[in-house]
Formats: structure tokens, sequence, C-alpha cells
């Protein structure tokens, strides 16, 4: 599909929800930049919100795949620390300070680009569109997965990720006065392929090494103290076992992250269909599940593959610049 000869023609890139999956946009962005095609607009939903924003900040699709790659284990670990006081088991504090210290700049309308991203008013299931205020807001409305990362409160809204009610937001390039739409679905293979950890014994597995750094640096106080602590964890792993996985293979993360791209894929697919973006980019993300955010290198060059294959089959790509 040509593109509109006049050049004032806006251009919009939709980077979609996913999670880990979504890493992949990088790859999808990396070779857009080697193709030499410049977006107008940037929308996002989810991960698509956070690394949309970096890109209509000015970042290069080879300089968030720096700062991706930067992330150590240790960072990792750090970002995804598990809580079970709250609404999900991940309360956020070490997200929002990551967000706040990787994005460009404060307001959405300070952005390089035109930036878009949405998120769901999880009391009423209503659509909440971002297109100025705070950035660091919007992005980490977009992002709160329910059940795994706590809902973010905006003013009278209490609210989660976007991919519940729009997981490739073409409808925002539209709204910002976009002709020409390039959207990138992550959500096409909502099929469980790799083996899954089994909780009771990744938590066991946890705990020998938490056992053994501690018994080589800590005093027999803080040894006695987490020996107990280790024993009610065992403890509620055996309780919880039975009930969180339904088989040796899964447990209830991998399970609630599931339920949650099945509906997504589904409701992608709907939503593109009538949507109707000019050029569609959708790498195979089957090998990459939810929370594998430790195989960066692996989506991004699942992004790029692909976005390479949809620019040798549109010719007209190459003349997007």
């Amino acid at each position: 599909m040509e593109r509109p000869k006049n050049r004032a023609s806006k251009v919009c890139l939709a980077l979609g929800s996913g999670a880990a999956k979504g890493i992949s946009h990088i790859g999808v962005l990396t070779v857009l930049d080697e193709i030499g095609i410049k977006p107008d607009i940037i929308t996002g939903t989810s991960i698509g919100a956070l690394i949309g924003a970096l890109y209509a900040g000015g970042m290069k699709g080879k300089e968030i795949q720096e700062l991706t790659l930067g992330i150590d284990k240790k960072e990792i670990k750090k970002l995804f620390k598990v809580t079970l006081d709250g609404p999900g088991f991940i309360n956020g504090q070490f997200i929002d300070e990551y967000i706040n210290d990787i994005l460009p700049v404060k307001n959405i309308q300070d952005l390089k680009l035109p930036f878009s991203c949405c998120a769901c008013n999880i009391i009423d299931g209503r659509e909440i569109i971002f297109s100025k205020g705070s950035l660091s807001d919007a992005v980490r409305a977009s992002i709160s997965i329910p059940g795994i990362l706590t809902p973010h409160k905006v003013e009278e809204y209490t609210l989660v990720d976007g991919g519940l009610v729009n997981p490739v937001p073409v409808s925002l390039c539209k709204k910002l006065g976009a002709d020409f739409i390039i959207a990138v679905n992550v959500l096409n293979n909502p099929i469980l392929k790799n083996k899954i950890y089994n909780f009771p014994d990744r938590v066991r597995e946890i705990q020998d090494k938490s056992s053994l750094k501690c018994a080589e640096n800590l005093n027999k106080k803080i040894k006695l103290f987490i020996a107990r602590e280790i024993e009610n964890l065992e403890l509620t792993a055996k309780r919880l076992g039975s009930f969180l996985s339904l088989n040796e293979e899964l447990n209830i993360l991998d399970i609630i992250s599931q339920t949650y791209l099945i509906g997504e894929s589904n409701l992608s697919k709907f939503r593109l269909s009538t949507d109707n973006p000019d050029i569609l980019i959708e790498p195979n993300m089957r090998s990459i599940r939810h929370f594998d955010f430790n195989k960066v290198q692996e989506a991004i060059l699942l992004g790029e593959k692909e976005t390479w294959k949809v620019a040798a089959q549109n010719k007209n790509m190459s003349n997007i610049q």
C-alpha cells in the first residue's frame, strides 16, 4: 500500500502491548532507522508506551537497545521485587523510580514527536488516553498488568494496562491526525512453548542460593532469622503448590499472564481488522514468554528479522522517509 505522495502527510508508528515480547519493538525501531523511515507520530500501549516514549524523546533504536542490554540480572530482580500485601505481585516502587530515571522529559508535550498512549480505568473499563501531562504517569499506568503490577492512580482514575482495551493503538494514531500507519503487534502467537518453572521447586531453588550466601556473609542471629523466613516460605510454597500449579509445568504467574495474553491477542486481532493499519509488522514471539525479560537480545533480533521481511515485501516502505 502506497503512502500519500504529499510529504506533509503524517506517518504514525503504533507499538503494541506484550510485556517481554514487546522488547522486539526495539528491533523494529532499529531496522526502521536503518531503512530511513522517520515516523512523525508515536503511539504505544504497555511496553510499547515505554519504548515509544523513549523513541519520541529522540533516542534511536540502537540507543534504546544499549539501554536495555545494560540492565543486569540484579537490576531486573530489584525491579520485579515481589510483594504479597497489595493489589499486585509487584508494588512498582522500583519500576516507578526506573521509569523516572530513563524518560527524557517530564511532560508528554515536551517530547520531540507527538506521542500518545492509553491505560484502562479498572473501575469502569474505560480507555483513558494520555496525549499531554505527566509522561511518567502515562507510561506507568499503561504498563500496569492487572494482578501483577499494582494499579496506578491518576486523578480520580485507578489505571491498569492499556492492553485490556487497546493492545495495538492504531486508533490513537488516527486521533493525532496520521494518514499512514505502521503497526507492530507482538501478540499473534499466544501459545506456551517452553517448559515453565514449577512454583514450589523454584522457591526452593531461590532459598538454597539465599541460604548459601547468608551462611557466608551473615552472623548467626541474622542467619537464624532468615532460616525462619525460609521455613515459612517453604511452608507457604507447599500450601500453595497444589493450588498454584495446574500441573508440573504451570504456576500462578504463568496462568495469569497467559490468560491475559490470550485475551489481548484476540482483542488485537479484532481491533486490527477494524482499525486497518497500512503496514502491519508481527514478529513471531512464541519463544518469548510474558516475563522473559532475560531474553532481551533474542527478542530484539526477532523484531529485526520480521521488520526486514516486511520491508522486503513492501517496497514502498523505502519511500516513507
